[in-house]
């Protein structure tokens, strides 16, 4: 360990030497320096945490990713000779990698087999143990029913991490993406969240009764107000998947920055956007991380995160200083960056999302759309039907298609189009005839998805007690 935090300080010594008078000489120095360490470190890792499910290796894994993918756009700043601001930006980053290096390794040395917070536990972590606690109870309650339960029920309230504890946290993450998610989901979600609370301080302030029905009788209300909210909370997430993935294209940086340059009066209408979209992805992130099983994605969705936040930061102020044309050039290695990072985060949340469930989200939000036939929004669900020709456009995706569905998928894409041109015309069409358009986008992506089910029922299973028929879920997460 001695040996790796020398490695460590020498890398962190080159950058503040290089944040002063950085070149390429000094950028291939610190990339020998640093892969000297991350060599070393590899083959240390599994003596210092056999496991990685553990908060520092997951902020280990992230400062190495963030290395990496800074580097090249350093040195892209460079060789072009770009601002100091434009290249501090990045030093600024790696400085903050070897810091957060540094206090994780530490932590790992001295609390090798420190037990996980409930402030470091997932939704979804938080989920499982909520209902493995409430299974257990409920699966004792059965097996002894006419004795004192009093025994096993301390266990269950008064113990380091109490149920209590748990369902709070679990709230303040429903909560906490509840701030971002749409109006309609927002008010649901917080409606979800107090039924959960009162189930579970009726569970609490119960615990004296020492009738096993009663006690079973609120475990399962409880158990299904938990069930209620991930449920929900899922349809929540697919929403709003679709309203960022949209905005970000009606709203791109490029698009700010056209605004800003020609003095335009929507251009801090186009910041504000941007930055509520830019707080909606990052609870997009935190719960697809929740989601994943996968570490190298989670590690991929932290890493995106963390440079999205970190440029969020900078680029905006940036366009608003930018006066020249070099300047304006130097700025475009920050835009460029955003939309690369932008562009993994799209293809990982894509490989890793549920393909039933994301079209019988778009099947929902298109026929409620048929029903009212407003233009502005038959505009919008259209163009969130480009979210689902992207999405199978995947390998991972596409392989899920056999020769009819990707017949199917085809028609689709023409469908989308057909129905595209129609709400975008400019002068009046029987809404009669639009209607009729959009019911067939819907009877074709309705039959793209029986396909899909029917190929992947067994393997797409949710993972609730209860088998849900086929067509009806909506689970972020596709399930291995």
């Amino acid at each position: 360990m001695d040996a790796l935090l020398i490695q460590l300080n020498a890398c962190s010594e080159l950058i503040a030497e290089g944040a002063g008078t950085g070149n390429l000489v000094w950028l291939n120095e610190f990339c020998a320096t640093f892969l000297d360490f991350a060599s070393d470190l590899k083959a240390l890792l599994p003596e210092l945490a056999p496991c990685s499910d553990n908060i520092d290796i997951e902020t280990i894994f992230l400062c190495l990713h963030q290395v990496v993918v800074c580097i090249p756009h350093l040195e892209k700043g460079i060789s072009a000779d770009a601002s100091q601001m434009i290249k501090q930006h990045f030093f600024d980053r790696l400085d903050w990698c070897m810091r957060r290096l540094l206090i994780s390794l530490k932590q790992l040395e001295t609390n090798r087999n420190g037990e996980k917070s409930l402030e470091d536990t997932s939704f979804v972590e938080l989920m499982d143990l909520a209902l493995d606690r409430l299974d257990s109870y409920i699966e004792k309650l059965n097996q002894k029913p006419n004795i004192s339960i009093n025994i096993f029920e301390e266990n269950l309230l008064e113990e380091y991490n109490p149920l209590t504890s748990i369902v709070n946290h679990i709230v303040r993450h429903a909560l906490a993406f509840a701030n971002v998610a749409i109006l309609t989901d927002k008010k649901a979600l917080s409606t979800l969240c107090e039924t959960l609370l009162g189930e579970c301080a009726t569970f609490h302030e119960e615990e004296g009764d020492l009738n096993p029905g009663h006690r079973k009788l609120e475990a399962l209300s409880l158990e299904r107000a938990l069930y209620a909210l991930e449920s929900y909370l899922n349809e929540a997430l697919l929403h709003l998947l679709f309203v960022s993935l949209i905005e970000f294209e009606n709203k791109s940086v490029a698009k700010i920055k056209d605004a800003v340059r020609s003095g335009s009066h929507t251009a801090q209408e186009l910041i504000d956007s941007f930055d509520i979209n830019m707080d909606r992805i990052q609870q997009i992130g935190v719960l697809a991380i929740a989601f994943s099983q996968n570490i190298k994605t989670k590690t991929i969705v932290r890493s995106c995160l963390a440079s999205l936040e970190s440029l969020d930061a900078c680029i905006i102020p940036d366009l608003q200083l930018t006066k020249s044309t070099s300047s304006g050039h130097h700025v475009k290695i920050l835009e460029d960056h955003f939309n690369e990072e932008m562009f993994i985060l799209r293809s990982v949340l894509h490989e890793i999302i549920d393909s039933s469930s994301l079209i019988n989200t778009f099947l929902d939000m298109l026929a409620e759309s048929i029903q009212m036939l407003d233009k502005d929004q038959l505009i919008l669900i259209i163009q969130m039907g480009s979210v689902l020709v992207s999405h199978f456009q995947l390998p991972v995706n596409s392989s899920l298609l056999d020769d009819n569905g990707k017949r199917v998928y085809k028609d689709f894409i023409l469908i989308l189009r057909e129905c595209e041109a129609v709400v975008n015309l400019v002068f009046y069409i029987d809404p009669k005839r639009i209607a009729k358009r959009l019911k067939m986008l819907y009877s074709v992506l309705a039959k793209l998805r029986n396909l899909i089910c029917k190929d992947t029922l067994e393997d797409n299973s949710i993972s609730s007690k209860e088998r849900r028929p086929c067509g009806s879920s909506k689970t972020f997460i596709r399930k291995a």
